[in-house]
């Protein structure tokens, strides 16, 4: 097993035949919630949503300078999501936030009678989810620094009803187990509280770079966890507790983002935005700048 991703990983590898931010929230300690919008792009649109959102933050910036998120586009799965993260200490600031929301909106129309049209043409709904920090869960969930963090892989567990605590003894017992193995393993859990059916359990984990998760796991930890008795624990709770898993690596968009200062000041040659080119006349006409397009979905639209 390259990765050993808490229980997520441990499960599919021995049973089977990562929107707007309250604020000030700039160190590495989880925040006690998590609000996260994953957006569907229409199809041929991508430019479009682009600029959509490049709106949203140029309004932000001015109407709500306190907001802030983070957005990532995935590598698996559907290629045309964008989830945007948000990180909240309670649900007061949540609240604001969907204030926000609201202003910035209509600071947006002001300026762009054609927005809401826009928006709608741009995006095919999305899918919201309030999630809890769960610190029993989690295991060394500040190891990568936010400001450091390129890429993140997550799994959503869905559990059967009845077993959170027993799912949750075995988490505690594979912490324990790569503590003791002395290996880099790392997550974060939150317990979803909305937005998916319940019990459900998302697995974070922030790497610096893909090949972060190339790293193959030292001899102690594959003895500990591929020994008789833990595969046969893997095996029963799976069977018995967890109804269905859903992984999924994800690209940080700092072009989709709004960073706080902090994070940017940290790590600026990743969070700075670069300045967009200008747009030069050729002789065929004026040109035109095309935006950034995740490969995946560029070759999506390319055979439609």
């Amino acid at each position: 097993m390259a990765r050993l991703f808490a229980i997520a990983v441990a499960v599919v590898c021995l049973c089977s035949p990562f929107a707007l931010g309250q604020a000030q929230k700039t160190t590495d300690q989880p925040s006690k919630y998590i609000w996260y919008e994953t957006a569907k792009i229409n199809s041929g649109k991508y430019e479009l949503f682009n600029k959509v959102n490049a709106q949203y933050r140029e309004a932000a910036t001015t109407t709500a300078p306190e907001v802030y998120w983070i957005a990532g586009t995935p590598i698996t799965g559907d290629s045309d999501r964008v989830t945007f993260v948000t990180f909240h200490d309670n649900l007061a600031s949540l609240e604001k936030t969907i204030t926000a929301f609201e202003k910035v909106e209509q600071a947006i129309t002001l300026k762009n009678a054609n927005f809401a049209t826009q928006a709608a043409e741009a995006a095919g709904g999305s899918h919201w989810v309030l999630a809890e920090y769960s610190k029993e869960l989690s295991y060394r969930p500040d190891m990568v620094p936010m400001a450091n963090t390129t890429w993140w892989a997550s799994s959503l567990l869905n559990l059967k009803p009845g077993c959170e605590y027993e799912f949750a003894d075995v988490v505690k017992q594979v912490a324990d187990l790569h503590k003791k193995a002395g290996d880099n393993e790392h997550w974060t859990a939150y317990e979803i509280r909305a937005g998916y059916p319940e019990p459900s359990v998302l697995f974070v984990t922030r790497v610096r770079s893909l090949a972060d998760m190339d790293q193959e796991p030292p001899a102690a930890t594959k003895e500990l966890f591929e020994s008789a008795p833990m595969r046969q624990m893997f095996q029963r709770i799976g069977k018995e507790c967890i109804s269905h898993i859903e992984s999924t690596y994800s690209r940080v968009e700092p072009k989709l983002s709004r960073a706080p200062q902090s994070l940017i000041a940290a790590n600026p040659d990743f969070w700075t935005i670069k300045e967009e080119a200008p747009i030069v006349a050729t002789k065929k006409g004026k040109g035109k700048k095309e935006a950034v397009v995740p490969a995946a979905l560029k070759e999506q639209e390319k055979k439609q």
